[in-house]
Order: C-alpha cells, then structure tokens, then sequence
C-alpha cells in the first residue's frame, strides 16, 4: 500500500481593489472577498475536507501593509473596512489560517501571500495563491498487525513533547511542521509489551503521509513501517515467552 501523497491544490483569494477618482490625494479603497478549491489530488482523489473540517472565508486573517511600513492592518477578513481610504502606492497582503505552531488533530495552516499597487482611479483585481503550510500525517495498520498486538498506541512527539497521540483505531489526520519529529510506538504482543521510535526530518509541506504497519514475521519480533513508498523493519528485540 502506497503512502496517501497529497499536494494541497491552491485555494485563490480575489481581492478587489478599488481606487476612488480622487487624483489630488491618490487615496483608495480596498475590498477583498475569500473564494477556494479545496479539492485533493492525491490516489484517492480526496478532499481536504477527508481530514479536517475546512476553514470559511471569514476565518481567515488578513495582514496588510505598505511597502513603506508607513501603513499596517491585521485583523479577521470580516472586520475588513472597505469603506476606508488607503494612500496610493505598492502594498503586501497575507490571508492566513491557523499557525505552524499549533500542531495536532484538525490543525491545518494555510497562508499565501501577493504583492499589490493601488494606483488613484484604476481598479486592481489581486489574486492570493494560498496553499496548506503544514504536513498530514496518518497511521494506518493492516488487518495482520491489528491480530497480533492486542493493544497498541503511537504518537509524534518533538524535544521531549507530544504532538499528537494515535490511540488504537484512531483514523484522524494529524497537522504538524514537517521539519523534524519522532515517531514513538507502544505494542502489546502474546508475550509482552514492547516500544520503539524513530526520527523523521524534513517532511514537505502540503503533503499527506502515512504511516502503514504490518507484522513481518510470526514471532511478532518485528514490524515494517511503509512511509514514502519505502518498507522499513523495525526490530523489536528478542521476546522471551516466560516474560
């Protein structure tokens, strides 16, 4: 079974940018208005919605500022004042939402960002590319696996904390920063109960993987992880039956 590889597919955000015919101070107003495709290309042809409960448009947040610094706004899309007046001149806008610091179940992040001009009496249409900032991460075990350990639990932990824990049956994606975290597992086997971890570092952005485990042997004195379209055997120490 291939690991569930998704490239989150761009969400665009059409901002309109209006400028009032008022040439003796150059000022215009801003307008933005939130639209996206949430559609997953991946084996499955999935959805985002396959693993999160997606984001509305009034969710997300805007940052706006001017390439002068002379000008700044943050604030929710819908706390937006269209009616106000902004200075001509080139301007940076960031939709965003969530942050890559917060990891776990039903966390996604998204953010885009695009360059812009107001220019007194034109209007400018500026569209966001906006796309998912952090990585999917899924346990699946096959039926084999799920035989032989009774119980069995695994989480991603990161500097000595969790981020998320995957107790027995648990089908939900979890959003982290891909740039590093370890891989801890907990199985409960006929004979006794046995762990083990493993690191994995530099994980791509807007990617789902999966984790898939599988019992290699009768013995159950190791397993196979398949992540990234590799099987790897992790050895699980000898298991002495009178333990």
């Amino acid at each position: 079974m291939k690991h569930l590889k998704t490239i989150m597919s761009v969400m665009i955000l059409s901002a309109a940018v209006a400028c009032t015919k008022n040439h003796a101070d150059g000022s215009g107003q801003v307008s933005f208005d939130i639209s996206g495709n949430f559609e997953v290309a991946d084996q499955t042809r999935s959805n985002v919605s396959d693993y999160t409960t997606l984001p509305s448009a009034g969710d997300f947040v805007l940052s706006v500022s001017s390439a002068s610094s002379a000008y700044s706004w943050n604030g929710k899309i819908s706390e937006w004042d269209s009616s106000a007046t902004l200075p001509a001149g080139n301007y940076k806008v960031t939709a965003s939402y969530g942050s890559l610091d917060e990891e776990g179940f039903d966390k996604p992040f998204f953010t885009g960002s695009e360059d812009f001009a107001i220019i007194g009496g034109q209007v400018t249409s500026v569209p966001v590319s906006v796309s998912l900032g952090n990585t999917v991460v899924l346990v699946r075990c096959t039926d084999s696996f799920k035989n032989y350990y009774k119980d069995y639990s695994f989480k991603l932990t990161r500097s000595g904390s969790t981020i998320a824990t995957f107790a027995k049956g648990e089908t939900k994606a979890a959003f982290v920063d891909g740039y590093r975290f370890t891989l801890e597992g907990t199985v409960q086997g006929p004979a006794k109960t046995q762990t083990f971890n493993k690191e994995y570092t530099s994980l791509n952005e807007a990617t789902a993987y999966t984790f898939l485990f599988d019992v290699s042997n009768a013995g159950g004195a190791t397993i196979t992880v398949t992540f990234n379209d590799t099987v790897e055997t992790i050895s699980l120490g000898d298991v002495e039956l009178n333990d």
